[in-house]
């Protein structure tokens, strides 16, 4: 008895966490501007000095892969679009915070930090901004480099999820 509500317990638990986020996805754009004008982006570049430079090659080099996939191409010389990556990654971990996974037939506990990432794309011509992304929530501490690769993919693709919009 005891086992068949262990069991009927976790699989509610997994079915449960299965449809939760830990990270939210925002983005908005101007509606005035026709995007179908833009073919090229270079990054707009921000002073090292600021505390959500990224410098994360991680987060640029996916951008640049989903950009480049959207007919994007990158130009140094008279780009069309400037690109902006700004990040934010509390230095502790979230100690309130921990995430559950079921591996091994064991249930596991893991560290999680909180972060924001936002992605302003702006005109190069009248320097506004025409798309801005944001992703904010809690991600694993202890990600492998491929699993932080593939995590970033993901929440990159859900920011850009209808980019360029379309008229």
């Amino acid at each position: 008895m005891f086992r068949v509500r262990f069991l009927s317990l976790l699989a509610l638990l997994l079915a449960t966490t299965a449809g939760c986020r830990s990270v939210s996805v925002d983005s908005t754009h101007d509606d005035s501007v026709d995007f179908s004008q833009f073919r090229t982006y270079d990054w707009l570049s921000l002073p090292l000095t600021s505390p959500t430079a990224a410098k994360d090659e991680t987060v640029v080099g996916a951008l640049a892969t989903l950009l480049e996939k959207r007919g994007f191409k990158h130009s140094k010389d008279l780009p069309d679009l400037l690109v902006a990556v700004h990040r934010t990654i509390e230095g502790t971990l979230n100690t309130k915070g921990s995430g559950y996974e079921f591996r091994d037939g064991r249930l596991r506990t893991y560290a999680l930090q909180q972060g924001s990432l936002v992605i302003d794309i702006v005109s190069a011509k009248n320097k506004e901004t025409v798309w801005r992304s944001s992703a904010s929530g809690a991600f694993r501490a202890d990600q492998t480099a491929a699993e932080r690769r593939a995590f970033i993919a993901e929440i990159l693709g859900e920011m850009f999820d209808g980019f360029p919009p379309r008229r």
